[in-house]
């Protein structure tokens, strides 16, 4: 590696593997340095003016984290969280993240995401926030999660939402009065009633 390199590594390195364009600049650093690093595939560029160590220990859920640094209004939804959550057999390859209606949509360039558009009140309800290593995340928990599967069940399938909402009645924390609650904001109610009635 050479004294060029070196100095783009300790910069990301000081940020977690993680560094903003101006960091990296401010190091006295050039932008060709810059993209000469990411094109011998040594950095990896998650949106424009951030950029993260391709062999930081990757660790499960690395996605999440990039997300988060690059989105950190957004929130893990659907599929991705139904995954985190282990209340799914179906392993999703692109990232489900919810943002505000009326946001400008992230240009990302890595890891793969769809976002999804809520409104104010379905978008701010039941937000979790979590610790991946040191890293924060926010993601819906796993009540409003169900619900958003539910209210995305043309999109994803009944089969889906069935699953997840099957696998969390199993859990001895189980919490139906907030699953109600949920269910109510993202207005699948009489739905979610009807299919848990055929499951209790």
């Amino acid at each position: 590696m050479n004294k060029k390199d070196e100095k783009i590594y300790k910069v990301l390195s000081k940020h977690d593997g993680f560094a903003r364009t101006r960091d990296i600049l401010s190091a006295g650093i050039h932008r060709r340095d810059i993209k000469r690093v990411r094109d011998t595939g040594q950095i990896i560029r998650v949106k424009r003016g951030l950029y993260r160590l391709v062999e930081i220990p990757l660790i499960s859920n690395q996605g999440f984290i990039d997300l988060a640094r690059a989105v950190p209004e957004g929130v893990v939804c659907l599929l991705s969280a139904l995954s985190y959550y282990e209340l799914t057999t179906f392993s999703p390859s692109i990232i489900s993240m919810a943002i505000c209606r009326g946001s400008r949509r992230p240009k990302i360039e890595y890891p793969p995401v769809e976002f999804y558009y809520f409104s104010t009140k379905q978008f701010e309800a039941g937000i979790n926030e979590i610790k991946i290593k040191a890293h924060k995340v926010r993601i819906y928990c796993p009540e409003k999660t169900i619900c958003d599967c539910f209210r995305y069940r043309n999109k994803l399938g009944l089969d889906i939402a069935k699953e997840g909402l099957s696998e969390y009645l199993k859990q001895k924390d189980r919490n139906l009065e907030k699953l109600f609650e949920y269910a109510e904001i993202c207005r699948v109610k009489p739905l979610l009633q009807t299919w848990l009635n055929a499951m209790i």
